[in-house]
């Protein structure tokens, strides 16, 4: 329990630290450019890496079951969904502008594709559709 606790509380400091580190090269030195693949993108992959990591690890002081439903499907089709997330992603760019999209239009998209993938992840689960062959 102790070295559970010692480690998620790396993952948070760790996790202010990299978004620190992101606001003052974003503000002093360089924007935060994912084309430039600059010091402030990479502490903001990071920071945004280690804060969804640091959430995850929220999940120990939650009872009962440790992984949901959605999550076990998610897991046992994964390479098949990664290919449709894909084609997902070039049929949204072949049909939207995103670069000129709205911040609203961008964060309705975001939630549409996440809703489809879990919507056929669910629907492949509860038909018993296991796409993973290996």
């Amino acid at each position: 329990m102790k070295n559970s606790q010692w480690a998620r509380n790396r993952v948070w400091i760790l996790t202010f630290l990299f978004w620190f580190l992101t606001i003052i090269l974003d503000t002093h030195v360089e924007k935060v450019s994912r084309r430039m693949c600059n010091l402030a993108y990479v502490m903001f992959v990071l920071a945004v890496n280690f804060q969804v990591l640091a959430i995850l690890m929220l999940s120990e002081f939650i009872g009962g079951q440790k992984t949901s439903v959605l999550e076990e499907a998610f897991n046992r089709n994964l390479l098949a969904l990664f290919l449709l997330a894909n084609v997902l992603t070039g049929v949204i760019n072949l049909y939207v502008d995103t670069i000129s999209a709205s911040s609203l239009t961008a964060l309705i998209i975001l939630l549409s594709y996440a809703l489809v993938l879990s919507v056929l992840t669910g629907a492949a689960e509860c038909f018993g559709l296991r796409l993973k062959f290996w």
